[in-house]
């Protein structure tokens, strides 16, 4: 393999689209040319001029228009929220494995900005005949990004569930709360997730009890998001969120050691929960 198919073939992009979701979290899109190939659930390592390079969830991928959802919580997201129309940034990738999209049944549920990876999922579960039950989770209802889009969607084999910590808008409480009602009153054949760790233990419990199958995007500090560095390492199997993942299934997430118990940051050093 040649080191830029390696590296996941760098280009210069320019912005073409700034679409504002909630007062924090903005969408950017972008043309990439090429013969290109993305699946639900991988994502794409961004250059942020002068500032550094980040692992981003592919939010949408319409050939040759891809899109990534940015929330500002460090430095570079910061940079990148603030971005207009015609600013540069780097793109390197589609990296990693995707969700399998086999399930018929199907239970999606997106914890704040982690609702990303999850949007071509859902389009994709609904082109292929699945029956998709969405919650959308948050803080708050002003922080509920897609809730307008997926609100709109008039199809028949999509149920939109909406759960908020303050409880402005749907149900008062944690994802994890939502999931356990809706549980209640239905078989699913495969919960599908992304969004804080805590949250998605949560879920993994809720799933493994009710013997669902399972699959949640992990998210881990990555360097290079191709293998070569292993900052993004797991305990104890050393399976790497950028090769191996970032999507894992409920039995590889019943391995490791660090699944919602701790991190791990530039240097290696970690970081509890």
């Amino acid at each position: 393999m040649k080191m830029d198919e390696l590296l996941g073939n760098p280009v210069s992009v320019q912005i073409s689209k700034v679409i504002t979701e909630t007062p924090r979290s903005k969408t950017l899109q972008f043309s990439l040319d090429g013969p290109i190939e993305s699946q639900p659930g991988q994502f794409v390592m961004v250059w942020v001029p002068n500032v550094d390079e980040i692992p981003m969830s592919i939010s949408s991928w319409n050939p040759p228009e891809m899109g990534i959802t940015v929330q500002s919580i460090g430095d570079a997201t910061q940079v990148l929220v603030s971005m207009s129309k015609g600013d540069w940034i780097g793109i390197r990738g589609p990296f990693g494995n995707p969700f399998s999209t086999n399930s018929k049944k199907t239970l999606v549920v997106g914890g704040g900005v982690g609702i990303a990876p999850l949007r071509p999922l859902v389009y994709n579960l609904l082109d292929g005949g699945s029956e998709v039950t969405l919650v959308l989770a948050a803080k708050t209802e002003n922080e509920l990004i897609y809730l307008e889009e997926f609100e709109n969607l008039k199809h028949s084999n999509l149920k939109v569930e909406i759960a908020t910590d303050d409880g402005s808008l749907g149900l008062k409480g944690f994802a994890t709360d939502a999931v356990s009602i809706i549980l209640d009153g239905n078989d699913f054949d495969r919960m599908y997730t992304c969004g804080p760790e805590l949250m998605m233990v949560g879920l993994y419990d809720l799933a493994k009890k009710r013997k669902i199958g399972f699959q949640a995007s992990l998210e881990r500090f990555m360097k290079c998001g191709c293998s070569i560095c292993g900052t993004c390492a797991m305990d104890p199997t050393g399976q790497l969120v950028c090769a191996d993942g970032p999507v894992f299934t409920g039995e590889q997430l019943a391995k490791l050691t660090d699944f919602g118990k701790y991190l791990r940051d530039a240097v290696g050093m970690k970081k509890m929960y």
